[in-house]
């Protein structure tokens, strides 16, 4: 007579233990990793749109500044007017950041319209509930500033000039372009920043710069040197920016969680000088 088995097959306590845990670890990895992933995309797209908006504010300033003084029927009217430091709230300041006021005859018509005064600036967008984020803006005229770029930290600009009117910009003695800065608002460049004189601008220099030997007025200026420095727009708890960047004469130290690009570049006003 055979006896029927009341063995049942199946799964071990044991058994399910073991794979809990593996399923805990599998998942636990998966979660890990779709949250690097995340993160990783988003300081990439932090990363680019800092990048695009270097760029775009860039290419948009350095457009407009090639018209500087452009004056078809050689009237006299146009050129550079201001290069003062100036606060967030529009104002002369000799901490602010670097601005520039210039004209340029538009339509042709040797005449000075408002239209055809421009400035750029540092301020805080929107203006009547400023959000505490610095941005690039450009005033028309008498107009109020308008968003030319968004979460800019600092501008800055210094100049090459041509002092003898020789057509030719002037270099030191080692020679490099010689970039100065007005310092003290009187619209007079009166400070060289390259004081180790190796052709760029950084850490290296002194950022206090060196006197200019002779005053050098708006009306020889023949290039501009433009620094930007921008962040991304959100913090990152998950990064320490503890940089020094080099904005003209500016040596910028952070201790946040913002992430930041600067790029500099050099324009030739060919409208001056001619």
């Amino acid at each position: 007579m055979n006896k029927s088995s009341t063995r049942q097959k199946g799964f071990s306590l044991v058994e399910l233990l073991v794979a809990l845990v593996i399923s805990a670890v599998v998942g636990t990895a998966l979660v890990s990793i779709f949250i690097t992933d995340s993160r990783r995309f988003t300081v990439q797209t932090q990363v680019v749109d800092m990048q695009q908006t270097l760029r775009a504010g860039l290419d948009m300033l350095s457009q407009d500044l090639l018209m500087a003084g452009y004056d078809p029927t050689e009237s006299g009217n146009f050129g550079i007017t201001d290069i003062g430091l100036r606060n967030l709230d529009n104002n002369l300041d000799t901490t602010g950041d670097s601005s520039i006021t210039f004209e340029m005859d538009d339509n042709e018509d040797g005449l000075l319209d408002s239209n055809e005064t421009i400035r750029y600036v540092l301020y805080d967008f929107p203006v009547d509930t400023p959000d505490g984020r610095t941005d690039l803006g450009r005033v028309v005229g008498g107009g109020g500033r308008q968003l030319l770029a968004e979460n800019v930290d600092a501008i800055g600009l210094a100049y090459a000039f041509d002092q003898d009117a020789d057509r030719v910009i002037d270099t030191s003695a080692g020679g490099n372009l010689i970039w100065a800065m007005d310092t003290d608002n009187d619209n007079v460049l009166d400070t060289a920043l390259d004081t180790n004189d190796d052709g760029v601008i950084d850490a290296d220099d002194d950022a206090a710069g060196v006197a200019l030997p002779t005053l050098v007025q708006l009306d020889r200026i023949r290039a501009v040197q433009i620094w930007l420095l921008v962040r991304n727009e959100t913090a990152d708890t998950g990064f320490i920016n503890n940089e020094t960047y080099v904005v003209a004469n500016r040596r910028l130290a952070f201790n946040d969680n913002f992430r930041r690009r600067t790029l500099s570049t050099i324009v030739k006003f060919r409208n001056l000088g001619l």
